[in-house]
């Protein structure tokens, strides 16, 4: 099966860019087709195949320590976008129109997974919304080729990417699919759900009962890997995810702008001289997150519970799990 699906792919060539070789070319491409050999049982030729269709570029990619430390020293952090502007991305009112599109759509599908999995419908819907507008928006990067090179490039998380190019080429096995045909992100996210490699092969599966996993043109499996996703990052049913909240100066440093598990609990919380609602029980775990506004406007400050946590699972960014959540109490409101 896996030689009809990579001798397939090879149609699928990924046209070569000036100042450029073949991966296979480099040691480090040679060593890890040699390890996928040995442990996997991958046939060598199929993927010395797959891997000449990708191209590095040859000042970018070097085999040496040395020069790869040196391109990450110049590498400067982009300043993170405004909660404000981040927010008018994704909690909008034509995310929300098609959400609530969507949801009529699939309404049976999608109670089957909120029954199944306690996680809520809006909570699904609103991920589908922010990863790809409903599955209008998939990426157009041949994913094989991001991976590639940014397994092997001069990038700060190759050893993560290395990985996931295993995972890939194992689940493109699994699933009977064409590796060189695949499109996602840039950084080598699939489908409906954007789901990494890893996460297609630990949480994605058939929804709809047809005897296959297709998270790239079936909606009704991806949103019950959605669902299953979110629940086996242990979702608490019917539990809170975050209230708005006001810190007086004196204790705003306890709010850090990076906290988002929560592993104080409410009494300890007051007991600093956090003013925390008589309604939240005090052996309740709850954090508490900065979010950043443009100068002009003031910071948000949120108490956060183990829900939210749980959203930062799918995207670690604060922001993230905030649209997420703000996204589906618009869609539920509108929906019902």
């Amino acid at each position: 099966m896996t030689r009809i699906i990579l001798i397939f792919s090879i149609f699928f060539s990924i046209n070569v860019e000036a100042n450029s070789l073949p991966s296979t070319n480099f040691k480090s491409v040679q060593e890890f087709i040699n390890r996928m050999v040995k442990e996997h049982n991958f046939n060598r030729k199929e993927l010395v195949t797959i891997f000449s269709q990708v191209s590095l570029r040859v000042p970018a990619i070097k085999d040496t320590t040395k020069e790869i430390k040196k391109q990450k020293k110049v590498t400067k952090k982009k300043k993170p976008m405004p909660w404000n502007q981040y927010r008018e991305l994704f909690v909008n009112t034509e995310r929300v129109d098609n959400g609530v599109e969507f949801w009529k759509k699939y309404h049976k599908k999608i109670n089957e997974a909120e029954n199944k999995y306690s996680v809520p419908a809006e909570i699904i819907v609103a991920i589908l919304g922010i990863e790809t507008n409903y599955g209008k928006t998939k990426g157009k990067h041949p994913t094989f080729e991001s991976l590639t090179v940014r397994a092997f490039g001069n990038y700060r998380r190759s050893k993560f990417y290395k990985d996931e190019l295993e995972s890939f080429l194992l689940m493109v096995r699994e699933n009977v699919l064409p590796p060189l045909a695949i499109k996602g992100s840039y950084a080598g996210a699939m489908g409906y759900p954007q789901f990494i490699s890893s996460s297609y092969r630990n949480y994605a599966i058939d929804f709809n009962g047809d005897g296959k996993v297709d998270l790239f043109s079936n909606p009704i499996d991806s949103i019950g890997s959605i669902a299953n996703y979110i629940a086996k990052h242990y979702w608490v049913k019917n539990g809170e995810i975050a209230k708005q909240t006001e810190i007086d100066n004196e204790n705003k440093d306890l709010a850090k702008s990076y906290i988002n598990k929560p592993t104080i609990t409410a009494k300890l919380w007051k007991e600093k001289g956090i003013d925390i609602s008589p309604t939240i029980k005090d052996d309740t775990k709850v954090s508490f997150i900065l979010l950043k506004h443009e100068e002009t406007i003031k910071d948000e400050r949120w108490l956060t519970f183990w829900n939210f946590y749980v959203l930062t699972r799918y995207n670690h960014d604060n922001r993230y799990a905030m649209a997420a959540f703000q996204l589906a109490e618009k869609l539920k409101q509108r929906f019902k």
